[in-house]
Formats: C-alpha cells, structure tokens, sequence
C-alpha cells in the first residue's frame, strides 16, 4: 500500500511540473498602429478626448482611475499615465483597451491608437 502511494505521489508530482502550456510567461499584445506623420498636428480636445469618451463608464469618479471625463481627463493622465514625447513608456498608451487592456468591453480602434500614440509623442499638449 505504501509503495502504490509513493507510485501515485511521484507520477501526479512529474504530472504536475512538466503540464504546463507556456514555457514562459507570454508579454503583453501590443498592436502595431499606422504612422501618424509628425507634421500632422493632434489636439486634445477635439481628437483625443472624443476617444476617452468611450472609457468614461468604467473611468470615472466612482470607479477606476484615471477619470477620463471631459474637463478632468488631461490632468488625471498627465504625468502619471503619460510620458510626454515616449507612448511606449506610457503607462496610458501600453494599456490602452485593444492594446493591452483586453478585460473591457470597450475597445478602440487601430487609428485610435495611433491617434493616442502620436499625441503622446507630439509632447501630450493640452490644447
């Protein structure tokens, strides 16, 4: 009985250490957006704030933070979420619903990203 039971303990142990799927943890989805050119000029407020619009059921006062409301959005994201002039090490761009952030029902599409991207690296100006 003792033997059956160390046969049992070593083969669900073996079992247990070599059924793992990944052999590392796979990094983050990160979409590969169309190139904004550096001449064209984003504006906050009537380009990238429409797009956070979409956030504001879940990124709110009461919620989650940022609060991606209009009039707030700017100041709650600007500079803990955003690295003016570097989206890739923005905390913003990296989680952004479709790049990243997938447990949302809200997603945004790829010209909106690079909408975000090229705002970010354009300064992140509140204009």
């Amino acid at each position: 009985m003792k033997k059956l039971l160390q046969i049992v303990l070593v083969s669900s142990l073996s079992l247990l250490c070599f059924s793992c799927y990944y052999d590392e943890i796979p990094e983050k989805l990160v979409v590969d957006t169309p190139d904004i050119p550096d001449t064209q000029v984003i504006l906050f407020g009537t380009e990238i704030q429409p797009i956070f619009s979409k956030c504001t059921s879940c990124h709110n006062t009461t919620i989650a933070n940022p609060d991606l409301r209009a009039g707030n959005s700017y100041s709650a994201l600007v500079p803990e979420y955003v690295t003016a002039g570097n989206a890739d090490a923005s905390k913003l761009y990296t989680n952004l619903p479709g790049n990243g952030h997938f447990d949302v029902d809200v997603s945004l599409s790829v010209n909106e990203i690079a909408l975000i991207k090229a705002w970010i690296n354009q300064g992140a100006k509140n204009n």
